[in-house]
């Protein structure tokens, strides 16, 4: 063999190891999520699971702080042609994400990549809050939640209580028993404009914004009925006789202050069960979100928590990973340990049956009380979901005026009107930004 028999020789065989290496390296595909503690390791998990169930894909998560900071990370991404392919966003952000021009749709996505997905089957309170007007689903629901009551059975024994509370009269009344029983924070709540504003408002069938709460255009304004006013200011009287404890904006003091056994009754997400289920040291319920009394039958709730979009600008190679990735998650049997590692909802009715008949509930009846309460009533126009614009601006101007009526500074009357004016202010804004953009269909 002459020296140019041996260099082709070589050269093949550096092209068929090449060739080797480049077959056997999985594709990356990113995903970027909020930093959510025992969530994430619960998503790592199936991460983990997907990645060894195949060789040719392989998902990466990243936590990115909270909510707000993995989606202004994703803009800031997208801007600069660096965007993960997938990112968990929260709920409020769905319009935004919609009209962005930026997100491969998770149902066009799954057609055009040939997996079978029966959206039927999906939870419709659920699936419905992600869909555009038109009806086509944008993002893929996962890490859905709902507000129910979390309360200490064993300060409900100690002041004589044997049920929870139904009606928001009940829970005043309570209060007063457990603060005689030694309770220093008889009801708190976390996520007190998700709770006390939008979710009041959908169970009681009111709106909260015009144009069935921005679902059927961007020029909606804010409407608060007399009712939401009128249980802002109860709630304000308890604050001034010491039954109700003003725990933050969000969640974080919320659940430490119910789980170490200071808050006898706190209003949060469901998604806490995780957390309720493994530090408290007390015996605990849940119930449904309490009503007015004497009203209409109460309604199904408002879901909060993240869905996970699809974004634009990648390779078809790589959608095609993703689409097998999404319908690994939307499998029954994930999604049932999703459910049930993570206190989320599970999305489809197939995953919910499938943990039902296995009996989990009769062990761990809390973590039924959601869907129980999402599935309860028929939903109306106004309670499909609230679809506004700039909702960490929006939100911020509420959660500030609730702040005012909690320390006394202002009436309901007055911070409910001044966040209609302020939040409106924001949805023209919006507007303005977006004159001419469609929903996506």
């Amino acid at each position: 063999m002459n020296v140019k028999s041996i260099a082709r020789a070589f050269i093949g065989l550096v092209s068929v190891i090449a060739s080797a290496f480049a077959a056997a390296a999985p594709i990356d595909l990113q995903f970027w999520h909020p930093a959510l503690g025992s969530v994430d390791v619960a998503l790592q998990k199936h991460v983990d699971a997907f990645n060894a169930s195949q060789s040719e894909y392989r998902v990466v998560p990243t936590a990115h702080g909270t909510y707000d900071e993995t989606f202004n990370a994703m803009i800031a991404a997208y801007r600069s042609g660096k965007q993960p392919h997938l990112v968990t966003a929260i709920g409020q952000e769905t319009l935004t994400l919609q009209l962005s021009g930026a997100v491969y749709p998770v149902q066009d996505l799954m057609v055009d990549f040939g997996q079978k997905v029966d959206w039927s089957r999906y939870i419709q309170p659920v699936v419905s809050y992600y869909k555009s007007k038109e009806g086509k689903l944008m993002s893929l629901p996962f890490s859905a939640s709902t507000p129910i009551l979390w309360y200490n059975k064993d300060a409900f024994s100690k002041a004589g209580l044997t049920r929870p509370p139904e009606t928001w009269d009940e829970v005043g009344d309570y209060a007063t028993k457990l603060r005689a029983a030694g309770y220093p924070c008889a009801y708190g709540s976390g996520w007190q404009q998700w709770v006390h504003v939008d979710n009041y408002a959908f169970m009681q069938d009111l709106p909260v914004a015009t144009q069935r709460n921005g679902m059927d255009g961007l020029n909606a304004e804010f409407v608060y009925n007399r009712s939401i006013v009128k249980h802002i200011a109860q709630i304000q009287s308890w604050v001034k006789d010491g039954r109700y404890e003003y725990l933050g904006r969000q969640s974080s003091s919320a659940i430490p202050a119910f789980i170490s056994g200071r808050c006898a009754m706190v209003t949060t997400s469901s998604a806490n069960f995780g957390s309720v289920s493994r530090d408290a040291k007390f015996a605990y319920g849940a119930a449904m979100m309490p009503i007015e009394a004497g009203g209409k039958a109460a309604g199904p709730s408002l879901i909060g928590g993240g869905s996970i979009w699809v974004l634009k600008g990648h390779k078809p190679a790589d959608y095609k990973g993703l689409s097998a990735f999404l319908a690994y998650l939307s499998s029954p049997d994930v999604q049932a340990t999703w459910h049930k590692d993570t206190g989320y909802l599970p999305s489809t009715q197939d995953a919910y049956d499938k943990v039902k008949l296995s009996g989990y509930y009769n062990e761990f009846p809390a973590q039924e009380i959601a869907i129980k309460q999402l599935l309860r009533g028929t939903a109306t126009k106004e309670s499909v979901a609230v679809r506004l614009g700039s909702p960490i601006q929006y939100v911020a101007v509420i959660e500030e005026e609730l702040e005012f009526v909690w320390s006394d500074k202002k009436t309901a009357q007055e911070a409910m009107d001044e966040s209609v004016k302020r939040g409106n202010e924001i949805l023209r804004r919006f507007q303005r930004q977006n004159a001419g953009a469609g929903s996506a269909k």
